[in-house]
């Protein structure tokens, strides 16, 4: 990797980072009651998280500097971390939605509070899902750095909405300005592609792709009926 695409990637994911753990802290720091209802398994996936955003840091390191061998020995802990954001998130989401449907947010027996639920819970699984195809797609590409690289970054930027979305909050910016901030974010790598390597690599392309979907499926899928019926029925008979 060229000293100046290291120090770019370097500096791209400590932004990110930096992006959503300042969402929380954002949040915490305006809602300090939100701490009381940080349980076991929220702390957990917050733990696993944050490993896996320092551990994209220190691999950008690592590569930048000719440590292949520390980089390949640290990145098997990936596959725990990422089985552990999986894990825990998922118990978590489940523990929010029967809280939420306790206080009558995710009523399953209000047609409009299970359109709510879907939209959450699908926006939530599609989420990590792609999450887990961009990380096992960048596992795949191990001997291609560049596509490596850039499929664990949009791994990262993947997972954004998650501290991006308390920010969004707090500042009360439309719901909107999440995909707008994170339609930059991709920008920026189709731009640095394009100036830097003089074309666009199809590891951003289909990034860029599986992020579209999420969007239009949050925005389409996720807040039809059928579809809170389905997600509710579900996540009752669990």
């Amino acid at each position: 990797m060229s000293s100046s695409g290291s120090k770019f990637y370097l500096l791209f994911s400590l932004f990110i980072t930096f992006v959503v753990i300042g969402g929380f802290a954002l949040h915490w720091s305006f809602n300090p009651s939100a701490l009381d209802r940080v349980t076991m398994w929220i702390g957990l996936h917050g733990a696993f998280s944050t490993a896996w955003y320092l551990l994209l840091i220190n691999q950008i390191r690592l590569s930048s500097i000719g440590k292949y061998s520390a980089h390949k020995a640290l990145g098997k802990f990936s596959v725990f971390i990422v089985i552990g954001i999986l894990v825990t998130g998922s118990v978590m989401v489940f523990e929010f939605y029967h809280r939420m449907a306790g206080f009558g947010v995710f009523n399953p027996e209000d047609a409009q509070a299970r359109i709510r639920a879907g939209s959450f819970l699908g926006g939530v699984f599609l989420q990590w899902l792609i999450f887990l195809i961009l990380y096992v797609l960048g596992i795949l590409n191990i001997k291609n750095q560049a596509h490596h690289k850039r499929f664990m970054i949009a791994a990262a930027i993947q997972m954004m909405p998650e501290g991006l979305n308390r920010a969004v909050h707090i500042l009360t910016l439309p719901n909107y300005s999440m995909y707008i901030f994170m339609s930059l974010i991709y920008a920026v790598l189709i731009v640095y592609d394009l100036k830097a390597k003089k074309r666009l690599y199809v590891s951003t392309f289909s990034s860029v792709v599986l992020f579209c979907v999420l969007v239009l499926a949050m925005n389409t899928l996720f807040k039809s009926q059928a579809w809170g019926d389905f997600a509710v029925k579900v996540i009752t008979g669990l």
